[in-house]
Formats: structure tokens, sequence, C-alpha cells
């Protein structure tokens, strides 16, 4: 099942998941320039990036703690990609020269950039709004990410922040969920002490 979507994935246009140097992000998004920054929350910064072959991303910075450990995380991270999810496409390490420690993590992702589902059901001009197919096309897409959430990966992610403005269109009309109960973040956020969000709601 694992090698059938990673080819369908294929398929799709979604890279294959890997790991990036920092210096490739940095090239992504000209050195982390304000004009890359989508926002800030509790967990760290978001970037919007562009890759040496064109492929625009949206990059992740956490700020984590020394004594986390990162394998299984990064396994959990790797399978995180499906049809119907901001798919993940790598990450990267920053380490502290003095003692070779993790101090950043970078995630990797798709970005998707034709709106959320509730601008193409309520606020979209009448040539962008969804017709009722294409609604009930993109219902069955968004339950198929869920059930991939909760059982097609072990252990499953529940609690996903399901909103209709976390629910992404991409430029075929497919919907992918863009906000998903990743463990690593809970935990820099239990470390950090548990900021609340600075997002605005559409990110």
């Amino acid at each position: 099942g694992y090698i059938s979507q990673t080819v369908k994935l294929g398929a799709l246009g979604i890279p294959a998941y890997r790991s990036f140097s920092l210096v490739e992000l940095e090239a992504a998004t000209d050195n982390f320039q304000v004009s890359s920054l989508m926002g800030q929350d509790a967990h760290g910064q978001m970037y919007r990036g562009r890759l040496s072959n064109g492929t625009p991303v949206t990059i992740r910075s956490l700020k984590v703690n020394k004594s986390q450990s990162f394998t299984r995380h990064i396994e959990m991270i790797s399978k995180l990609r499906h049809r119907h999810l901001v798919s993940a496409l790598g990450h990267c390490f920053q380490y502290n020269l003095d003692d070779s420690t993790v101090t950043h993590l970078y995630l990797v992702f798709e970005y998707v950039h034709n709106g959320n589902l509730r601008g193409r059901i309520s606020q979209g001009t009448e040539g962008r709004r969804l017709s009722w197919g294409q609604r009930i096309s993109t219902a069955i897409g968004v339950a198929k990410g869920i059930q991939f959430l909760h059982g097609g990966i072990i252990p499953g992610l529940f609690a996903n922040n399901l909103k209709i403005t976390n629910i992404l269109m991409d430029q075929n009309q497919v919907p992918k969920i863009g906000s998903y109960n990743i463990p690593i973040l809970s935990e820099t956020m239990k470390s950090e002490g548990g900021a609340g969000s600075k997002y605005p709601p559409d990110r």
C-alpha cells in the first residue's frame, strides 16, 4: 500500500520526501527574508519559498529542545503524504556549532495557493465558486484525507483542527487538509511554555 501511494503521489507531481540542506532553504527564502514570512505562532515561523527547481514550498521553522529525540518524529512526518493532505516534502536540521546539538528543525511542505474552501463556497466570485458537484467531490476528498490521518499511518493522528479555512484547494480543485496534529509541534509548545497562536484564521 505504501508503494502504491508513493507511485500515486509521483504521478501527481509531488516529489519524493528527502533531507534538505540549510543552504537550500536559505536560497529558497532569500535567507529567510521578512518578505517570505507568512506568519508565526507558538511553534515558530512559517515561510514561503521556491526551490532551485522552481517548486514552490512552505517551510516551517521550529526551535527545538536539545533533549528532544527526532528519529520517530521524522519517520512520522515522512509518511504525511496523500492526495488530500498538504504533503510533507522533507526536513532540515540546523546544528549548534559548539556542541553539534540540534537547535532548529525545518519542515518543508507543499505550497497550495488557490485559496481555501470557505472562499470557494461563500466568498468567491461567481466564476470561482464551487458547483454542487464539486462540493460533494470536495467533501469526499476531505473524508479520504481524514481517513488517512486516522488509519493510514501508525500511530494515527487525531484532533486535527479541521476547519473550513484549513481546507486548501489546489489548481485542479483538489482539496487538501492544511492543518493536522503533528506530535512534535505539541511537544515543542510544551517545552516553550505554550504561547497562543498569532496566525490569522486563513493560515
